[in-house]
């Protein structure tokens, strides 16, 4: 399993989740780390040989395979291991992209150490308000990711986009951990936002989505103060509603990154007790507005009323 002595780490070291990560692979996306360090780190990232998965292995989906410690991921990237909450190997196909594998690493991969660390992975990201975060939760589309961006063309740090690592503090609080520095854009998005779509690199090529830096990045967690729930619906109308108590909790459970990794690896009554404590921790929010583009600047007014007008450098990159 690649075991390795302190002094045979990878010289690569990178903060994300709230882990010291190092990793042969380069992983541009997160907060650089001190490659010196004797810290052998929390999450080991390494080039290697896959093993046929065990035949007990639950199939989660057509690619992914799990074991209540271990996640096996195989596309025409490559194969990936994820195990104990401790170890990823990475067996690229000869063809792949860099790119394509730092998506699985940064992806699926960095969702199972979560779930098998006992760290709760919200489907969201979190946006720096002063002395807290706030964190946006939805279904993939709902618009959560542009919000993202218009908050950061106008001042404020973006903790992380897609995966939001979660941690429940010893006195019971929450906080949001920084995450991955960029932002997951469709073409249309990047346009609404002033952009030019054939200026930033494809997530993947020919998906028609891109990838947006992030350019102020936090290399410490933040309090969560407020989770929202993002629903677009056909309305002109902004609503909120605070869920309490098992409407909370379900309301986070189906918020979860990749939930139906952990109700198949045996780790749901984990993340059922984080989301428990988070509900707790945390006001809880439905957050029913617009659909489509046009409602963004309201809509993000509501969730900061201080927001900032549109930065006179992002203005001229324009």
């Amino acid at each position: 399993m690649h075991d390795r002595s302190p002094s045979a780490h990878p010289r690569r070291a990178y903060r994300a989740f709230g882990l010291l990560i190092r990793s042969e692979v380069e992983l541009p996306e997160l907060a650089a780390a001190d490659p010196a360090s004797d810290d052998p780190g929390d999450l080991t990232i390494t080039r290697g040989v896959v093993a046929e998965r065990p035949g007990e292995a639950k199939r989660v989906d057509p690619s992914l395979w799990v074991t209540p410690t271990d996640a096996w991921l195989e596309t025409a990237v490559g194969r990936f291991h994820a195990s104990r909450g401790r170890t990823i190997i990475v067996d690229a196909s000869s063809d792949a992209s860099q790119r394509e594998v730092r998506l699985y690493v940064l992806g699926t991969m960095a969702g199972a150490i979560l779930h098998q660390r006992g760290i709760l992975p919200l489907h969201a990201n979190a946006i720096v308000l002063g002395d807290h975060a706030i964190a946006v939760a939805g279904p993939s589309g709902a618009g959560k990711s542009t919000l993202a961006a218009y908050f950061h063309d106008r001042g404020r740090a973006v903790l992380c986009d897609d995966v939001c690592a979660v941690r429940i503090d010893p006195g019971g609080g929450a906080s949001a951990q920084p995450g991955v520095a960029r932002i997951k854009l469709w073409a249309d998005a990047l346009g609404a936002l002033g952009r030019d779509p054939s200026a930033f690199e494809p997530v993947v090529d020919g998906l028609g989505k891109f990838s947006f830096p992030v350019s102020k990045l936090f290399d410490g967690d933040r309090p969560l103060k407020r989770i929202y729930l993002l629903e677009p619906v056909d309305r002109e109308r902004i609503s909120t509603r605070v869920l309490a108590g098992a409407e909370a909790v379900n309301a986070l459970l189906s918020n979860i990154y990749r939930w139906s990794l952990a109700v198949e690896s045996g780790l749901a009554p984990v993340q059922f007790a984080n989301a428990a404590a988070v509900a707790r921790a945390c006001e809880v929010v439905s957050l029913r507005c617009p659909r489509g583009l046009d409602g963004l600047p309201e809509l993000a007014r509501h969730l900061d009323p201080a927001l900032p007008a549109l930065l006179p450098e992002t203005s001229e990159r324009h």
